[in-house]
């Protein structure tokens, strides 16, 4: 048996690796990502376009035997040096090679910068991996995000919403200008968001229309937003993005689009619904409890210097 790191190729390999982390979800449930996580690095709407040289950022790790390869691990690294890991359950005991490779290759990137910081984001459920890092000298920093999850079976309860608004879904090319201000509102870097990335983002596989919720004002703008994102093949589903417009909080909005994307994904039979990097803070707990999220864990992020 061998193991073989290779580079990542987008036509060829997204739906291998996707293959590989649907299996890994159901061995071991949110300790990698889920498939729209990894569909998004492509069609995220908010960055800028995805170019081919972005490839580079994904590897692959393979056993190689006498039947063949079997893919045991990908690992992805930002040119910030943010870098995650996915490992099959059965092959833990690679990823101390992995976070090696990773921290060398990082200082082949950036040869002349003296010391520099490299991080990996975790998980606290994935307890070996927390004691990896640990035992390699990386520091735990800051909370990334929480892991909310919500049970299949709960049903969700009604809403109203204030007079004069009303809970659609939104209509990418005649609603572009409106989708843009409501998002730039709530995360600045989607104020650069283009008409060709939003419609490449509304051909990635785990888009649907009528999942992607906004609430309309009186003046007709949009006051608050959610997208139910779900995987077509493992049906995976998480809320991304939710917010509401500064100038619209405190009416119940955002509990509204939530509660009306959790309606319309239920004829879809969710495998599973979830908010895997959900926002830390006080207000995005109050409203994901209220409509029937828990918090299982953890996104963390973990430094070196290198």
């Amino acid at each position: 048996m061998t193991t073989k790191m290779r580079s990542f190729h987008w036509k060829d390999d997204f739906e291998l690796v996707k293959s590989f982390l649907i299996e890994t979800f159901e061995l071991t449930p949110y300790h990698n990502w889920i498939p729209s996580r990894l569909e998004n690095v492509r069609f995220g709407p908010c960055g800028p376009e995805y170019q081919d040289e972005e490839d580079e950022y994904i590897k692959i790790w393979e056993e190689i035997t006498d039947l063949g390869t079997k893919i045991i691990a990908v690992s992805y690294m930002k040119p910030s040096l943010e870098c995650w890991i996915h490992t099959h359950p059965d092959y833990k005991h690679v990823e101390r090679e992995i976070i090696l490779w990773t921290e060398n290759h990082a200082k082949e990137m950036k040869p002349d910068a003296g010391e520099r910081k490299i991080s990996f984001i975790t998980r606290d459920i994935d307890e070996k991996r927390v004691s990896l890092l640990n035992e390699m000298g990386y520091q735990e920093i800051e909370l990334y995000g929480d892991l909310q999850v919500r049970p299949t079976d709960l049903p969700a309860p009604d809403y109203t919403v204030p007079d004069g608004f009303s809970i659609t879904h939104a209509l990418m090319e005649q609603d572009f200008e409106k989708y843009t201000e409501v998002q730039g509102s709530v995360f600045p870097h989607c104020k650069n968001m283009t008409k060709k990335l939003l419609m490449h983002y509304a051909s990635a596989s785990f888009y649907n229309a009528e999942l992607d919720i906004v609430a309309v004002a009186p003046d007709g703008r949009f006051a608050a937003f959610c997208t139910v994102r779900i995987d077509p093949v493992s049906k995976i589903a998480e809320l991304e993005p939710v917010g509401t417009n500064p100038e619209f909080r405190k009416l119940g909005l955002a509990r509204a689009v939530v509660l009306e994307g959790l309606h319309r994904v239920k004829k879809y039979n969710p495998s599973a619904i979830c908010i895997p990097g959900a926002a830390a803070t006080e207000g995005a707990r109050n409203l994901y409890k209220s409509v029937g999220f828990q918090i299982i864990g953890g996104e963390y992020l973990w430094n070196k210097t290198i």
